[in-house]
């Protein structure tokens, strides 16, 4: 802990010893802290601890925000310097131990008096041994009740699992799946931010196959198609691809986000609901996957975020269709066009469900030379040009031509693009010959 929180986290301690409050360090900070990772953020409870917290917040001119207003749990926080912050919440019950049974995991319900945290002490309340399974890596529930209480906590299990590389015990699992339908009580953003979360990790393919077992996966996935091996075999085969792009794709290695890696993994589970993909349906405000589009609505993903999973579902299919070993420029141009910015997502969704175990075997499959064939074309070809000043835009054909802004001048624009990419023209004059052309001037 940096010299700067330290000194307020003791400021803070003074005013409720002043007001005789007791405060106790809680949840994710206090198992970092066991843990010795770096904490960004402090967990704090105890009577009245949001009420306190506004106070202090004013007493020192510190911004804070209210979390939650509800009577008995409302949270403050108060915002530090540095990207850092307090949330103090309200104790569930009267003393500490009735608010840590309530609590999720056995790693997050440890409690320790500020006091003695800012002393450094090993003096832990631990009524569930979450020291143990910090240190045997498991992710366990205080009771298979709490599943009742929080349902979203069944798909948090799996995110802790993945996030900090530890199993979840048989008896969370059981819960689990006992516990399985009630997920549908809880809010679908709520669930989706979890997913989400959850994808970002490495190597999550264990655990998904354990989530589709206990049922759970089903159940949030209305739609969910029942090929699981199959789907399971192209999940874990997307992540090995992913976490080593520069090995599978040397020449023109694609970049990624944590959070598009994340919504692919979710898209390859999606992608066989809707198999059958007409080229005329692609331009519908579904993309013309009905049932992926449904599904993602009701876990209130947002927009680009639909947009992200739906065109590259779409653009796997359409790639499955049309991509062959003896594509011309033309053709490949084409399919550039029809992708657009989801072409390296469609396509690693495509190259994922190609029967590869490893880079040494790419270069037999006919089928993914045709994928890096486009890629190539994509990066070395399409992307370049443009990136470039238009060789001839909208403007410049209006008042050479001198015509109207129409559907033709579209036509014209994208035709002198094509032609650019192709290498057919390559200067200003060029340009504007075919545009004249084009036009029949």
């Amino acid at each position: 802990m940096d010299i700067q929180t330290r000194s307020i986290l003791s400021q803070l301690l003074n005013l409720a010893s002043h007001q005789k409050v007791k405060l106790f360090v809680v949840g994710g900070t206090l198992r970092d802290h066991i843990m010795h990772k770096n904490i960004s953020d402090i967990d704090l409870t105890g009577t009245n601890a949001a009420q306190l917290g506004i106070h202090f917040a004013d007493s020192l001119n510190l911004r804070h925000i209210s979390l939650d207003k509800t009577p008995g749990r409302s949270t403050t926080r108060i915002i530090l310097p540095q990207q850092k912050h307090f949330d103090l919440t309200d104790m569930q019950g009267k003393i500490i131990n009735e608010d840590l049974e309530k609590r999720d995991f056995t790693i997050n319900s440890m409690g320790q008096e500020l006091s003695e945290y800012l002393s450094n002490k090993k003096t832990i309340i631990d009524l569930y041994n979450g020291k143990k399974d910090l240190n045997d890596s498991i992710i366990r529930a205080t009771s298979k009740s709490v599943f009742q209480a929080d349902p979203l906590r069944m798909v948090r299990a799996f995110r802790f699992a993945a996030k900090m590389n530890f199993s979840i015990d048989e008896e969370t699992l059981q819960g689990i799946s006992l516990y399985r339908k009630n997920i549908s009580t809880a809010a679908g953003e709520r669930v989706w931010r979890e997913l989400l979360s959850f994808f970002e990790a490495d190597n999550t393919g264990d655990l998904i196959n354990l989530m589709q077992n206990s049922k759970l996966l089903s159940c949030i996935l209305a739609e969910f198609s029942i090929e699981w091996d199959e789907i399971l075999t192209s999940y874990k085969r997307l992540e090995n691809i992913i976490s080593n792009l520069a090995l599978y794709f040397p020449r023109h290695t694609p970049t990624l986000k944590s959070s598009e890696k994340a919504l692919l993994k979710f898209s390859v589970l999606l992608k066989e609901t809707d198999k059958s993909l007409s080229i005329g349906n692609i331009s519908r405000k579904n993309y013309g996957v009905q049932n992926t589009f449904k599904t993602l609505k009701a876990l209130k993903a947002s927009n680009n975020e639909i947009a992200f999973i739906c065109k590259s579902i779409q653009n796997s299919q359409v790639f499955s269709n049309s991509l062959t070993s003896n594509l011309n420029n033309s053709s490949l141009y084409e399919l550039c066009v029809i992708a657009g910015d989801q072409l390296v997502s469609g396509l690693l969704l495509k190259v994922c469900s190609l029967p590869i175990i490893d880079r040494s075997d790419f270069q037999k499959h006919e089928k993914l030379y045709s994928c890096i064939q486009l890629l190539e074309f994509y990066f070395g070809s399409y992307l370049p040009v443009l990136g470039e000043k238009a060789l001839l835009n909208g403007n410049d054909v209006i008042r050479i031509f001198k015509i109207s802004p129409s559907p033709a001048l579209g036509n014209v624009l994208q035709s002198i693009q094509r032609a650019q990419v192709l290498g057919e023209i390559k200067t200003s004059k060029e340009a504007k010959d075919l545009a004249e052309k084009l036009l029949k001037l």
